[in-house]
């Protein structure tokens, strides 16, 4: 095992969870006896957030829930930095670290006893009139719905240049592994072991019953051509950046060309994980 030299960290904090102040004063203490630098960005819980200007690190600290941790990665993309998520939030499928359990995770990754895992991402771009009008990346989904519920989104779906489907719902959301337990999950989407590298595509609500969820493999590329409808469509990623859609545009998803990076917590394992919060060892909860 060989020690990682660890001399900048850049905690990103939530202040929106309660005694997340505390936590940045702790950990900023705990840095500064052990001689390391350390820098606190306070977020704002919007789309803004996602033009901070990341000062360079060794290691990353996210403060908050999963959100915390999307836009940590959306920051950080392709910078190669790891991010140590330490659970402010409610559930903690990604940020799975407790407060309390801060000091054992870092001093196992600087000892070197702790990997870094390395979960895949999504690449997305807009086409309108032969013209990239948007792109972005995401860590859980990338998400097409329309902005009324009252009103179907038409939309045809091509896998590798072949037509999959015809659709019409309340839209599609395509997924990574890490994002399979997230809104993909609760639109009726299969669970995937994060280490994975493959892609989820998930029709939202479909009009036909025989439309299912689709698992592809992560080399895979993904159109979604919207045709004439009446409908104001949204292209959602992460569920943090928002761009209006509209008819003759055609939206392209694939494997991103850069991957988030995790501390490794040994304590917890991806099964355990799953146990545990969605009730699966039964009881009033379950």
């Amino acid at each position: 095992m060989t020690e990682r030299q660890i001399r900048k960290v850049v905690i990103l904090a939530n202040p929106s969870k309660s005694n997340v102040d505390a936590m940045c004063s702790r950990l900023t203490g705990f840095f500064s006896l052990k001689g390391i630098e350390s820098s606190l960005l306070m977020l704002s819980s919007s789309v803004e957030d996602l033009s901070l200007d990341v000062p360079e690190c060794d290691l990353a600290v996210s403060l908050g829930g999963d959100g915390t941790v999307l836009t940590c990665a959306c920051l950080l993309k392709g910078r190669g930095i790891p991010i140590l998520a330490v659970n402010f939030g409610t559930f903690g499928y990604i940020a799975d670290t407790a407060a309390d359990d801060f000091e054992r995770v870092f001093s196992e990754y600087v000892s070197g006893k702790a990997g870094i895992l390395s979960r895949m991402m999504l690449d997305v771009s807009v086409m309108r009139e032969n013209e990239v009008v948007f792109s972005s990346s995401s860590l859980n989904d990338v998400t097409v719905s329309a902005i009324s519920h009252a009103r179907m989104a038409r939309m045809e779906l091509l896998v590798n240049g072949t037509l999959a489907a015809n659709l019409k719902g309340d839209g599609i959301i395509i997924a990574t592994p890490t994002g399979s337990t997230a809104y993909s999950l609760a639109a009726g989407g299969p669970i995937l072991d994060a280490s994975l590298d493959a892609v989820i595509i998930n029709p939202i609500c479909p009009f036909t019953m025989s439309v299912r969820p689709l698992v592809v493999s992560d080399d895979s590329k993904i159109e979604i051509v919207l045709p004439n409808q009446n409908t104001d469509l949204s292209l959602t990623c992460d569920g943090h950046e928002v761009f209006s859609v509209k008819k003759g545009d055609t939206i392209i998803v694939s494997k991103g060309k850069s991957r988030a990076l995790f501390v490794e917590n040994k304590s917890r394992k991806f099964i355990e994980v799953l146990r545990d919060k969605l009730g699966w060892a039964g009881g009033f909860n379950a």
